[in-house]
């Protein structure tokens, strides 16, 4: 009798094991069955999915399944859906809508900065630009927190991770949906404020640090008292917000009372700003926000002079 192989095995047969086994590393063992596995329809990866939620319930205490599906690279859009049309997938009580789905940290991993100057460019290499609205992984976190089978994410997920990433990458629309969704610059020791201070970026910092700080909006609308265009800075947020003078508000003519700071301006962030040699963040810490340096720091400013 002629012995069988399992790579001989039709596909079908091996998405069954593959979803039975629950299993990482089963797509690992050889190059055939990472691609059966890699190319498999969505309805198998979402029963994957859900079949290894249930074996991570076993030994494990996993949040909720959707918090497990997204730490997987093939959970995607299509195969979120898939899984919340499934029987299986439990209705959410008014108990379990105050619970938090995670952030996984793959989604913003690779996030880095762009350059948003041409300068000397690689033959067919492409022209560098600025982030957009439209950036990954932007419209994938626009689903989570707008449908109404999924727990509200947690912007704060793994110690603010999702918001320092984003501000070291200066993708501006990101953090601005971040501190929408209840992002705090303030988490790990208000590492994000650190991370924009490092940049250079005055506008980001105001961006963290100020609940009525500079909005940026791409194509924002002329205002009544506005000139022929407005005037922006570095990363699209307006000249006039990056020097303090969008303080006051207006809502249909009435003024509309300013609020606190997310973030305490303190010592160590004049400090870093003199150290990384940000001369604009160092006046804005301590004329705006009437920081007062330690001696130290001021030493340092002396010197640098």
């Amino acid at each position: 009798m002629e012995r069988t192989s399992v790579l001989s095995l039709p596909v079908e047969l091996l998405y069954d094991i593959h979803i039975h086994a629950a299993s990482p590393n089963l797509p690992l063992a050889c190059k055939h069955l990472y691609a059966v596995c890699k190319s498999a329809p969505t309805s198998v990866h979402a029963q994957y999915l859900i079949e290894s939620y249930h074996s991570a319930r076993a030994y494990s205490t996993v949040a909720d399944i959707i918090s497990l599906a997204l730490r997987y690279p093939v959970c995607t859009q299509a195969v979120l859906d898939t899984i919340i049309r499934s029987p299986e997938y439990p209705t959410l009580s008014s108990e379990n809508r105050r619970k938090r789905t995670e952030l996984p940290r793959r989604l913003f991993r690779n996030l880095s900065p762009r350059p948003t100057s041409i300068g000397k460019r690689k033959r067919g290499e492409p022209e560098p630009s600025g982030w957009t609205e439209d950036d990954d992984p932007l419209p994938f976190l626009r689903y989570l927190y707008a449908h109404p089978r999924i727990r509200t994410p947690g912007a704060d997920s793994w110690e603010g991770y999702a918001l320092t990433k984003a501000v070291h990458a200066e993708f501006i629309p990101l953090v601005q949906f971040l501190l929408e969704h209840g992002a705090s610059p303030q988490t790990k020791g208000a590492l994000a404020v650190m991370v924009a201070i490092r940049r250079k970026n005055l506008p980001l910092v105001r961006l963290l640090i100020e609940r009525d700080g500079p909005r940026q909006t791409y194509k924002r609308p002329r205002m009544r008292d506005e000139g022929p265009g407005v005037v922006t800075g570095r990363d699209g947020i307006s000249a006039d917000s990056a020097r303090g003078n969008d303080t006051v508000t207006r809502d249909n003519g009435a003024k509309r009372r300013k609020l606190g700071d997310r973030v305490q301006v303190n010592q160590e962030m004049v400090k870093t700003a003199v150290q990384s040699n940000a001369r604009d963040i160092v006046e804005y810490f301590i004329h705006e926000k009437g920081c007062v340096p330690d001696m130290q720091t001021v030493l340092l400013m002396g010197a640098s002079r």
